[in-house]
């Protein structure tokens, strides 16, 4: 998950924290939905595949959807969508445009929490080779303190 998405994921679960308390006491549901859109330019990244650096820049369609319940209980989900280029610093070197989602859902109550998270980005070369990068994440906190996690981060360079 970029940077940008943690803090993203990071903001509205502190506003899902701080709204917990007043769903609670209004004694039903309350649902909010957030749609953002948002162009991110990043200098200085890194291709996995070539070493070449060069800058990121990634046209994101964002969309949350946030429940709280009187009993004390979460919900909250989001996706984006982005078209995604890299501008290598050096001209010389292969430039390459494709797509990105990413999708997370978390719920909890005061006994459990579940979260998962997946991204998959997918771009061509201007010389026609492909970048593929995917990443499944999940986290499981039950009443008795298990915990159940894994993280399959996949790179592919074809």
């Amino acid at each position: 998950m970029s940077t940008y998405r943690r803090r993203v994921a990071l903001a509205v679960a502190g506003f899902v924290l701080l709204t917990t308390g007043t769903a609670a006491l209004a004694g039903g549901a309350d649902t909010i939905t957030v749609r953002e859109r948002q162009v991110d330019v990043n200098p200085g990244e890194t291709n996995p595949c070539t070493g070449a650096t060069g800058t990121i820049t990634d046209e994101e369609q964002d969309v949350f959807h946030i429940t709280a319940l009187a009993d004390g209980t979460l919900h909250l989900t989001g996706h984006s969508t982005v078209a995604i280029t890299f501008a290598p610093d050096d001209p010389t070197q292969v430039a390459y445009a494709g797509h990105e989602t990413f999708a997370f859902s978390e719920a909890g109550n005061s006994r459990n929490f579940v979260t998962t998270t997946t991204s998959h980005v997918r771009v061509r070369g201007t010389d026609g080779t492909f970048i593929t990068v995917a990443e499944v994440a999940h986290l499981t906190v039950s009443a008795t303190g298990v915990t159940v996690s894994f993280d399959r981060p996949t790179l592919i360079c074809s």
